[in-house]
């Protein structure tokens, strides 16, 4: 079966539309199944993903204001439970322990979210967690303004710099500290020559002090960096092809004009007694209790 995983479009208040190179992807015919992570924000592009596959079901971001749509899903594909979550919950966003939590506590084997703008997809305790980034690569307030490798190699340079000068400033003090004791030990008969020459060297001392702090002030202008603009969210998508206790995910990436396809295997170990469970019926719908309060409406396939 082939699901299609897309979320976080933002239309029209972030993107207009989707990439047209993926629109030429997402043909009707092809795909079973259309889990939506949230934030379609235009009902009309719901009516598009239903004309790509009639079997939709989609969870409520943070800025839908339908009150219909449920903040949390379960579906069943037996032996897998997939649980469906827009990711705002999540605190930090994006944690991997909080949402092994959540997976925890919706007893799920994959666990689908958005919120980031970030595709991720991973294995932690046995569990495939999957973040099919924003299909329109739509921008997050919470997205690094600069580019973090960028700050940091400037970072680095400057501690480096700064251990630079702190080291000559270190040999310019030992220096001067001998200097003044050699001029201490020093027996001079020409006291008048001595006063001269203290006189030049203050005045040699303070010309020199000018002159460094305007080198260093030229250093400093010329050597002055900004870190690098971080990239915008980079449009993406997920198709989980699910056969039996194992999911293929394809993810689509847009990265300079192209589309890029990575390929990542999940498989479900399954023993006898948990084949004998299925941990529920194939189609069961059923409320979750207490834990279910924040994540556990059902929608059974």
């Amino acid at each position: 079966m082939l699901v299609l995983v897309i979320g976080d479009l933002h239309i029209p208040f972030r993107a207009h539309d989707l990439p047209a190179k993926f629109k030429k992807l997402l043909v009707p015919g092809k795909i079973q199944q259309i889990i939506c992570t949230g934030n379609v924000c235009n009902t009309d592009y719901l009516h598009y993903l239903r004309t790509i596959a009639g079997d939709v079901h989609l969870v409520k971001g943070d800025y839908d204001d339908n009150p219909h749509f449920p903040s949390s899903l379960i579906l069943n594909h037996p032996p897998l439970r997939i649980g469906v979550l827009h990711g705002h919950q999540i605190v930090p966003p994006g944690d991997t322990q909080s949402l092994a939590a959540v997976a925890r506590a919706m007893d799920v084997d994959i666990l689908l979210t958005g919120h980031t703008h970030r595709f991720e997809a991973f294995e932690l305790e046995g569990r495939f967690f999957v973040n099919p980034g924003s299909a329109t690569g739509a921008w997050h307030p919470t997205w690094p303004l600069r580019d973090p490798a960028s700050v940091a190699a400037l970072a680095e340079k400057a501690a480096a710099k700064a251990k630079e000068e702190a080291a000559t400033a270190e040999k310019k003090a030992e220096k001067k500290a001998e200097d003044t004791k050699a001029k201490k030990n020093a027996k001079t008969t020409d006291t008048k020559k001595a006063d001269d020459a203290t006189k030049d060297n203050s005045s040699d001392s303070k010309d020199a002090s000018k002159d460094g702090e305007e080198n260093k002030a030229a250093e400093d202008g010329g050597d002055e960096e900004e870190a690098k603009q971080a990239p915008g969210p980079v449009p993406s998508f997920a198709l989980l092809d699910i056969q039996g206790a194992v999911v293929v995910t394809y993810v689509y990436q847009l990265i300079d004009g192209d589309v890029k396809v990575e390929k990542i295997e999940y498989r479900k170990n399954v023993d006898s007694n948990a084949l004998a469970q299925q941990r529920g019926a194939a189609g069961a719908t059923a409320t979750v209790g207490a834990a279910g309060a924040g994540y556990g409406q059902y929608g059974g396939r």
